[in-house]
């Protein structure tokens, strides 16, 4: 989105589409063995998308960042070493560059790793394009050891289409070589323009799917970048208005969220005030978005506060749990379920990600809720669980069993189907289905109930 420019002038755009490939092999390297499901297995969709988000001219103006840093002027060394690294771009002429164990940073599964040797660098640096350039904006060096950081343009565009960091060491020599090197496309959520409910009716069809949950990004806005709570309320307003304008476009396939940073003061009454829309079901909450820390009693209060006000307004609630903390966990999940989940006993609430970020690395925290499941636990009786994001491609087979068994657990009537926004980066529904019709060992029935479950607030 944005990139524009053809794999045949310059790498950057042919790693945005090594980033769109599908990967052929499991998070080893190994080639997986074929899948021979049932025929039937292969014609099960699902009937409702329940987590896509779509972005309107406030959430798009919210992530249009400043200007980026100046180029920067280099010292001797390191220029040296910027301008032999453009040089070799599309070449194997690696050897007097890097050195033999250099780390390189892997996005060619669309699953980023780290991977290291010759080979692996050769594969890197021969993907890009002559005329590829890199633009200095910081670098930082000591006597043994220097960095550079900056932006990967193509030829002579002033657009910004990757970010790069490389880390040098000095040789046997003295001579400066790379020892690592990273680059990554820009932010998916770097919107140009509105994404509209157009988009969203395009990947239902895509996919064969009926109907759509769209999740608006009003909680955006509570992130604390706005100074002025009157001036934020009112973007979030906006964002929410425009979002449930566009869904009412579509009546019968799509209903909307709100979203808004349960921490505000206008909160709940954003809540009210979204409760009386047409088509509206809910709050979307993001716990990372809205600098939400659970372990904070004065947190938990107003989130207790928001929950009570949802369930008396009979509000279906989307919480995306995970917060910026590495200490996300365990602990995080017990006191969502004792302290918070009970306030709302009347309404659904999904957990999005499955408790995690998105991808499943957090799965100590889904652990809290499988293991409350199991043991019939009341309090998750309309807690349902949503897979957007969760099950890729280049995840390991033990990554894949965990997974299984939690749905399992938590039971596959309160699993829902999900793909997330339609942007860079992320699975349509069409692909994010096969994926998971593919690689979780469920059964044919399993796999049906998650393709035909509906949330009681789609009834």
């Amino acid at each position: 989105m944005g990139v524009g420019a053809s794999a045949g002038k310059a790498l950057p755009a042919a790693v945005l589409a090594m980033v769109g490939a599908c990967a052929t092999a499991n998070g080893h390297g190994a080639a997986r063995p074929a899948a021979s499901p049932s025929a039937g297995r292969y014609a099960i969709v699902p009937q409702i998308e329940y987590h896509q988000h779509i972005a309107g001219p406030e959430a798009v103006q919210h992530v249009a960042h400043g200007a980026p840093p100046p180029p920067i002027t280099l010292p001797p060394g390191l220029a040296r070493v910027l301008q032999e690294r453009q040089r070799v771009s599309g070449s194997d002429e690696t050897d007097a560059l890097y050195f033999e164990d250099a780390q390189i940073l892997d996005v060619s599964d669309g699953e980023d790793h780290w991977t290291r040797g010759k080979e692996a660098v050769q594969r890197m640096v021969q993907a890009y394009a002559p005329g590829t350039r890199f633009v200095p904006t910081s670098y930082g060096v000591d006597a043994t050891t220097a960095y550079i950081s900056g932006v990967v343009r193509s030829g002579e565009s002033s657009e910004d289409e990757m970010h790069f960091a490389l880390g040098l060491k000095r040789d046997g020599r003295g001579v400066w070589r790379i020892a690592l090197e990273y680059a990554t496309v820009k932010p998916p959520l770097e919107f140009p323009a509105p994404i509209t409910a157009d988009r969203t009716i395009q990947v239902l069809d895509d996919a064969g799917i009926r109907r759509g949950v769209v999740l608006a990004l009003g909680y955006w806005f509570g992130d604390g970048t706005e100074k002025d709570t009157a001036a934020e309320h009112a973007r979030v307003r906006a964002e929410n208005d425009w979002v449930v304008t566009q869904v009412n476009r579509f009546p019968g396939r799509l209903v909307a969220f709100c979203g808004v940073n349960p921490l505000r003061d206008y909160a709940i009454p954003e809540l009210e005030r979204c409760a009386k829309l047409p088509n509206v079901k809910g709050m979307k909450l993001h716990f990372g978005n809205s600098r939400i820390d659970v372990r904070n009693p004065q947190h938990v209060a107003r989130l207790r506060q928001f929950f009570r006000a949802a369930n008396e307004k009979r509000m279906a609630l989307v919480a995306h749990l995970w917060v910026a903390d590495r200490a996300y966990g365990r602990e995080h999940s017990r006191i969502f379920l004792d302290s918070i989940l009970p306030l709302a006993p009347d309404v659904t609430v999904q957990i999005a990600h499955m408790a995690g970020a998105g991808r499943y690395v957090h799965d100590e925290a889904m652990a809290v809720f499988a293991e409350a499941a199991q043991a019939k636990d009341t309090r998750l009786r309309k807690v349902y669980f949503d897979l957007a994001t969760v099950v890729t491609e280049s995840q390991s087979d033990s990554t894949i069993a965990v997974i299984t068994q939690r749905i399992r657990q938590v039971g596959v009537d309160h699993v829902l189907f999900g793909a997330d926004a339609p942007v860079l980066n992320r699975p349509r529904p069409l692909q994010a289905w096969a994926t998971i019709r593919r690689r979780l060992p469920l059964t044919d029935a399993e796999l049906r109930t998650i393709a035909t479950n509906v949330a009681p607030y789609m009834r």
